[in-house]
């Protein structure tokens, strides 16, 4: 019963203990659920242990003795290699491994696992980006001194994922830019080699435990020291299979060579011979040909002569026939135009008399239109001005009945209002009437047990009275009677006086109901009077108004015919304007005609006697143009007879010269084939004795091979899994219980103050004879069922919700684990969030209730004193307290009034602002990171590592290359070496970074402080630090750090700490190195840095510098960046949930808080409409105490956010990162913005609940 007639009050616990519980335990479980979704997926796909690499390459033997060491499951050999596809820019580079049985199961997500020679799987996200398919051709190119594979073109058959890789990053390579883009598996019989690369290890009881736990890290490391306990050995068989071999193939080859060398020297003396008997032959050939070119030369000469007389003749006959040609041509042309002009200049005379006739018409027209359209002009001008009046009026008229209409209605919605409040008055009056007769009926109820009681106490009086009598009763059960006696008269005499004062209570409030009946009736009876006379004048004016549109529209319908004749005259003003126009025009043309056909009759009688005259001269030239002709034709046919000669002889000279020629080429293969065979020779002995020499030294340098043992952590982006499910579990160390303490807080209010306000009924069960324990378990039980049921539904739906947003979430960069999500519930978090819900909620209901239970009935059934009033801090500046408003002096006494309700709101308010700011605050935090670290603070773009085996000079051509490069803005060599620091029981790992060049070095990297962004400038008196590191370590300016270095520790002096916040760097001065390590620094990186219009060039520039022999390979920044934002975007989805879940309980504590407060203040309220108040004054009454409280709320949020926000941002880190300290100014907008939009958004929704409240609440008493 109790919860129907308060569902808001049971639904605000059972929400808001559901949203703490739920936050909670679903972010404590999103990290464990987190490495149980990679367990699950790891174990369903037999990821590797461990993973054990030779500098010699395994044998089958290697194999078999890890397989039988104590505690390895499974062993499986396996080859690898990368290798490039596609050409220049398009080029890529793939990771190439083969196909295991046991161990690294890959799903296939397309196609099936290739099954003979020739078929591969490639890597899903490899496949999508280029656009390959199952049944696609793919062909690898390997490096030049490289053969690991035994063919180059696949056929793709499976596309899919590999549990080796379960991000985008797929590692890095001395390859193409120095970054492998995708992976492959082929059979293990498409590689060419003896011996495997690598051998995956399987460890026993691995699947038993969980990934990224101490459990499974100590079964490694354990396993891991065995494997790594066999190696001396196996490494030193490996080394004399080796060397035994090479030996063998030294010997082999030193007697080929001989061999070869001898057979060499016999071929080439027998080739020489034969070239100088060729030389001779030729020699005398050469000779007979020259004098028949001479020959042939002085008979060319004659005949060029002749050919060149003969066409300058013709050259000179065909210019004459075109011009003859050209003139004829012309005379004709002329004949025909002059003919052409005569007839054009006679129509024209036609034409110009035709159209001078036309505008004598068109005049005597256009006068006569003229003085039509100024007689319709005069007409329309007249009736414009009649209409105009008749408007004038009626616009009078019109604005008197709409003015009167206006009245009508003010006056009506008055009534309305006063008849509206009557109703609701004598609605109230019935209401209170129906709670006058349950008073009565409980005071009946009251009288009836006043003579239960003064029955029983009159039967005890007789049996005392008999007692007396008698004389047989003891003194002692006397005494207990007479106590029984004094009690029920008390007990009569207090109830006899509560029910007088409730008969005087009940009889004045049923004459003032009376009373306030028959005042409302008769105002509803006037009221009633008044609408009616109303309704009569709305009538009148009704009828004045539509006699003034009838009016309106003739005026529109004359308005209406006005425009179409003023349209009708402009259209005839434009047609007179457009004709005037015209008629000027066409007069204007008849002038011009008959000047141009006088000139043009003129010119023709000119031109016609110059074309007979050129037509004379055409004729005598045609007669000594057929002359010239005729001899031209007669030289042509001599010509033609010399030349056929000529050519005869030419062909027989040709077909010597072919063959000396050819001659000449045998001769000249041949000396060139042997050149080439001896160089070829002595090149192949010369490589051959090289080839044995560099096998001497390479077996003479051999060392006893060393073995690599690493495990997943060795993997890409495995260990970052587990550290985003770290920083998980760091963030639901603190964000969740601050967000449960808040949400506990406000249950814990409710409950009080649902108390407080059933004292009466409380203090009537008492007076009932219900015993304190009863009373106590109404409520206890409320507080339990909406906690108990807010916990339920709080952990089924927040310990399933919430992880799968935060695994899905990372699911967008660890794409391989989302699919096998494992979303268990742990009770432990759901117990506890469940237990302090209980405790809080259920604990303030016992306070809460025994406090109240301590009163007596009658004290209890009172209300309690008013507190004394008292003045507050405004009133006592004078000047300020005179010039506020009634409104705004309750509103200030009211706020400092209900102190608890103040704190509470505030508490809430800077709880949920606090909360949203280090949501938005985490973002701003963790983001920003990336940008800062790799453009801010470190500038290099490329990070060159140098091939250990390289020699100076090697290394040198790098930097030559670098430095010569018109793309690379500058380089500098650096030392990059990883060290430890002590740390307790650990070791911190650091990165000593030692430049070469101090002053390139501050283009790469800039030192400068956090806060004040001081830039430093690091000397030889100290290193720089990390300030990240310097927390970790606890040191300061003026201490000294530990570097560990091949088991020796060295006492570095600190000078500065430094902004960063990836890893851990410590920057030493060449000097300082030297003097502290007593060793010279060791050069073998090169930062460098492209200037700014070739940024884009920079992975170019690394594939040309991976092709240099001193290169090992190539780190870019913009890689690792990526590879940050990548990772750091995931937390997005993450920051989001707890920014939402920051909004809600916002939401849920104002809408409680305010809900607590108008059912207080109930009865003040409903008197304050008694008073006049509308509901919207009502409204603003409350509401303005609420926005108060919400700006307070939101300012002492912004302080607590922001301390908040530095311990949870210090919480979260892991050690080899250091987030932002900075809150964004625009995130403090918006949490403001949230949290006063909710304000507004539940004063909204509150303000419909104070529209009903009853103005009879104040007529009654405060039981």
């Amino acid at each position: 019963m109790e919860i129907r007639r308060s569902k808001a009050r049971f639904l605000s616990i059972f929400f808001i203990v559901a949203l703490g519980v739920a936050f909670f335990s679903g972010i404590q479980a999103s990290s464990p659920d987190m490495r149980y979704s990679g367990d699950a997926y790891y174990d369903e796909n037999s990821l590797m242990d461990l993973k054990v690499v030779s500098t010699l390459g395994l044998t089958s033997e290697d194999e078999d003795a890890l397989r039988e060491i104590d505690g390895i499951e499974d062993a499986e050999g396996a080859y690898f290699t990368d290798v490039t596809c596609g050409e220049n820019e398009k080029q890529t580079v793939l990771h190439i491994e083969s196909l295991t049985k046991r161990v690294n199961q890959l799903t296939v997500t397309e196609g099936r696992l290739p099954q003979k020679s020739g078929e591969l799987f490639l890597d899903d996200t490899y496949a999508n980006a280029h656009g390959y398919k199952p049944g696609d051709q793919i062909v690898l190119r390997e490096q030049e001194d490289s053969s690991f594979l035994g063919r180059h073109s696949y056929t793709v058959t499976a596309i899919g994922k590999s549990p080796l890789y379960i991000s985008f990053n797929r590692g890095n390579t001395t390859l193409g830019t120095g970054e492998v883009n995708g992976f492959a598996f082929i059979l293990p019989e498409d590689f060419d080699q003896e011996v495997y690369t690598q051998i995956y290890l399987l460890v026993h009881g691995a699947k038993d435990v969980v990934s990224y736990t101490d459990a499974y890290d100590i079964l490694i490391r354990k396993i891991k020291s065995k494997v790594e306990g066999i190696q001396d050995v196996r490494c030193e068989a490996r080394y004399q299979q080796v060397t035994a071999d090479a030996q063998k193939e030294i010997t082999d080859g030193e007697q080929e060579l001989a061999d070869g060398r001898r057979e060499a020297e016999e071929k080439l003396a027998d080739a020489r011979q034969q070239l100088i008997d060729g030389r001779k032959k030729l020699t005398d050939g050469q000779k007979e040909y020259e004098d028949g070119v001479k020959a042939i030369e002085d008979a060319k000469g004659q005949l060029k002569d002749g050919q060149k007389q003969l066409e300058e003749g013709t050259e000179k006959l065909e210019d004459a026939r075109q011009q003859l040609s050209q003139a004829t041509q012309q005379v004709q042309q002329g004949e025909q135009q002059l003919s052409q002009a005569q007839q054009q200049l006679d129509n024209g005379n036609k034409e110009i008399e035709k159209n001078q006739q036309k505008l004598e018409d068109g005049l005597e027209k256009l006068q006569a239109s003229r003085q039509e359209y100024e007689a319709g002009v005069l007409k329309l001008t007249e009736a414009r001005q009649k209409l105009e009046q008749s408007q004038s009026d009626l616009d009078t008229r019109a604005g008197q009945v709409s003015q009167g209409k206006e009245q009508i209605q003010q006056q009506r919605q008055q009534l309305q209002e006063q008849l509206l409040q009557c109703q609701e008055g004598l609605s109230q009056v019935e209401t209170g009437e129906q709670q006058l007769a349950q008073g009565k009926a409980a005071l009946d109820l009251a009288k009836g047990q006043l003579t239960a009681l003064i029955t029983e106490r009159d039967s005890l009086q007789a049996s005392y009275d008999a007692g007396i009598a008698s004389g047989e009763v003891s003194q002692e059960e006397l005494a207990g009677l007479q106590a029984q006696i004094a009690g029920f008269t008390a007990q009569i005499q207090g109830l006899t006086a509560q029910i007088q004062q409730s008969e005087t209570e009940l009889t004045g409030q049923g004459q003032q109901l009376a009373a306030t009946r028959t005042q409302l009736e008769s105002s509803v009876g006037q009221i009633n009077g008044g609408l009616a006379q109303l309704d009569e004048k709305e009538g009148q004016l009704n009828d004045a108004q539509e006699q003034i549109q009838k009016g309106q529209e003739q005026i529109n319908q004359g308005r209406k015919e006005l425009k179409q004749q003023e349209k009708k005259l402009a259209d005839a003003k434009k047609q007179l304007d457009k004709a005037q126009k015209e008629l000027d025009k066409g007069k204007e043309q008849i002038q011009k005609g008959q000047e141009q056909t006088q000139k043009g009759q003129q010119e023709i009688d000119a031109n016609a006697g110059k074309l007979a005259q050129a037509r004379i001269q055409i004729s005598q030239n045609t007669e000594k143009l057929q002359s010239g002709e005729q001899e031209l034709e007669e030289n042509r046919q001599k010509l033609i007879d010399g030349q056929k000669e000529l050519q005869e002889n030419e062909q027989k000279l040709k077909d010597s010269k072919q063959e000396l020629e050819d001659g000449e080429k045998d001769l000249s293969d041949g000396e060139k084939e042997y050149q080439e065979s001896e160089e070829k020779v002595k090149k192949e002995l010369a490589d051959n004795q090289q080839k044995l020499e560099d096998a001497k030294k390479k077996l003479a340098d051999l060392k006893v091979p060393t073995w690599t043992v690493t495990d997943r952590n060795d993997l890409p982006e495995y260990s970052d899994y587990g550290d985003n499910a770290e920083r998980i579990r760091n963030i639901g160390k603190v964000f969740p219980v601050i967000f449960f303490l808040v949400a506990a807080l406000i249950s814990l209010t409710t409950m009080t103050r649902m108390v407080e306000e059933q004292r009466t009924q409380i203090g009537t069960m008492k007076a009932l004879g219900y015993g304190k324990a009863a009373v106590a378990a109404k409520y206890i039980c409320y507080a339990l069922l909406a906690t108990i049921g807010g916990s339920i539904l709080g952990f089924l739906v927040g310990e399933k919700i919430i992880p799968y947003v935060v695994i899905t979430s990372y699911g967008i960069m660890y794409h391989n684990v989302s699919d096998t999500l494992c979303i268990n519930y742990e009770m432990k978090y759901t117990l506890i969030a469940s237990g302090a819900s209980i405790i809080c909620t259920v604990g303030a209901t016992m306070f809460a209730c025994v406090r109240e239970l301590r009163e007596t009935p009658a004290s209890l059934m009172r209300p309690p004193a008013p507190k004394e009033g008292k003045r507050i801090l405004a009133e006592r500046i004078t000047f300020l307290w005179k010039h506020l408003s009634f409104t705004w002096k309750s509103t200030l006494r009211n706020l400092f009034r209900y102190k608890k309700r103040l704190f509470m709101t505030v508490f809430g308010i800077a709880g949920s602002m606090g909360l949203m700011l280090v949501g938005f605050g985490l973002r701003d935090s963790i983001m920003n990171i990336a940008v800062i670290q790799y453009r801010d603070l470190q500038h290099y773009e490329g990070n060159v590592i140098e091939d250990e085996d390289a020699d100076e000079e090697q290394r040198k051509e790098v930097v030559q290359f670098l430095k010569d490069n018109q793309k690379v803005d500058h380089c500098t060599s650096v030392q990059f070496t990883k060290m430890n620091v002590p740390r307790g029981s650990s070791n911190l790992s650091v990165y000593v970074i030692v430049p070469e060049d101090m002053e390139s070095f501050k283009k790469d990297v800039t030192l400068q402080n956090r806060i004040t962004k001081e830039k430093y400038l690091f000397s030889d008196k100290g290193a720089a630090i990390c300030e990240k590191t310097a927390d970790l370590l606890g040191l300061k300016a003026g201490d000294a750090i530990t570097l560990k270095m091949a088991g020796q520790e060295y006492q570095v002096p600190v000078e500065i700490i430094t902004e960063n916040y990836m890893a851990h760097y410590v920057y030493i001065s060449p000097s300082l190195y030297e003097s502290v390590f007593q060793q010279k620094p060791d050069y073998k990186n090169l930062f460098f840095t492209m200037k700014e219009e070739y940024k884009d060039d920079l992975e170019a520039i690394g594939q040309q510098l991976l092709t240099l022999p001193g290169v090992l390979s190539i780190s870019y920044t913009s890689s690792l960046a990526g590879q940050l934002e990548r990772m750091l975007t995931s937390l997005d989805s993450v920051i989001l949930v707890l920014i939402i879940s920051a909004g809600m309980l916002a939401f849920v504590v104002l809408y409680n808080l305010n809900n607590i407060n108008i059912t207080e203040r109930q009865r003040e309220l409903a008197t304050l409409k008694v008073l006049g108040f509308y509901d919207q004054e009502v409204s603003q009454y409350v509401f303005r105490e609420n926005i108060l409280l919400t700006v307070a709320g939101v300012l002492v949020g912004v302080l607590f956010g922001i301390f908040l926000h530095r311990y949870v941002i210090t919480t979260v880190e892991v050690d080899a990162v250091m987030f932002g300290r900075n809150i964004n100014p625009i995130s403090f907008l918006y949490s403001g913005l949230i949290t006063c939009g909710f304000s507004l958004f539940v004063n909204f929704t509150m303000h419909f609940k104070l529209k009903k409240i009853n103005m009879v609440e104040s007529l009654k008493s405060v039981e």
